[in-house]
């Protein structure tokens, strides 16, 4: 029922975000025929794409996630999205490294992405979200560059993380039990519902790892941290070498054998020191509650 209200709310942030994108067509003097068929594409500035983009991540994902956490955390919902945690500087440069040393395994699962024969429809989706991020990923000035981390990298990062992280992988986590499932379920939900599937399997692999740095943290910032951070170098590297606007992102690293050995075992390390991490602020956390409880045996 939890996650059926979710749905509900997502689909009705979507009927919001057309209306939006329906006004600003009429502003702009879009055909609304037009606007319908080709999305984004319709518009001619540049600047109104990344604005339907900023509305659509919003409406889309961070005011359902706001509003299904009011709904059922009441006052409490930022610590029912463990957004109130403090912020732990070693945990973000942890997972921003543990995300550094996958990029390998990410880059060679996209390789075997570009090898799988894919139906033509799958593949016609792909030509017009290409299109329209070549549109934007043109900056020719640092604002246009501000413009696009914003909208790219840090609101996506937090919107998405609230929606797959926050409310769905740990509502499954409730129903399942098995919190690395829940991650897997989510993982999979996660890149199938951004409909790109000539990148399913590199975002797969990265909502693994997002997915994995909030489980091991228990802090939903770490995870949306290190999504911001994957959008934003992104975006920079595109900043800096406009060229890249012509390659996937996932195949610009060529991928030798070793690499992907190395890459294997440093994602191991890293990952076996989140766990130990976890597991002693686990056992910190039970010592404490048995305290706590002695102690008021005790006073009673």
């Amino acid at each position: 029922m939890r996650l059926f209200v979710l749905f509900v709310l997502i689909m009705t942030g979507l009927f919001l975000g057309f209306v939006l994108m329906v006004g600003m067509a009429i502003v702009s003097g879009a055909n609304l025929s037009d606007l319908i068929s080709e999305g984004a594409l319709k518009f001619d500035s540049t600047m109104m794409i990344r604005l339907m983009l900023l509305i659509n991540h919003v409406t889309m994902f961070m005011l359902p996630a706001i509003a299904w956490s009011v709904i059922y955390y009441k006052k409490a919902w930022l610590s029912g999205l463990d957004l109130n945690r403090s912020f732990n500087w070693r945990y973000l440069v942890g997972g921003i490294g543990f995300l550094i040393v996958a990029y390998p395994i990410v880059s060679k699962s996209y390789e075997f992405n570009q090898s799988l024969d894919l139906p033509s429809w799958m593949s016609s989706m792909e030509s017009q979200t290409e299109e329209m991020l070549k549109k934007i990923l043109t900056m020719e000035t640092p604002l246009a560059l501000l413009v696009n981390l914003i909208v790219i990298a840090i609101i996506p990062g937090m919107g998405e993380e609230l929606i797959f992280r926050g409310i769905l992988q740990k509502e499954l986590y409730k129903t399942i039990s098995n919190p690395y499932v829940a991650i897997v379920i989510a993982s999979l939900l996660f890149s199938a519902l951004h409909f790109q599937f000539e990148g399913f399997l590199p975002r797969f692999f990265l909502g693994l790892i997002l997915g994995l740095i909030y489980y091991w943290t228990g802090s939903l910032w770490m995870s949306i941290c290190v999504h911001a951070f994957n959008n934003g170098l992104q975006v920079l590297l595109t900043y800096l070498n406009p060229e890249m606007m012509d390659q996937d992102f996932e195949s610009t690293i060529p991928i030798k054998w070793y690499a992907l050995l190395g890459s294997i075992i440093l994602t191991g390390i890293v990952g076996y020191w989140f766990y130990i991490q976890k597991r002693d602020t686990d056992r910190l956390s039970i010592d404490l509650a048995k305290a706590t409880s002695q102690n008021l045996h005790q006073d009673e």
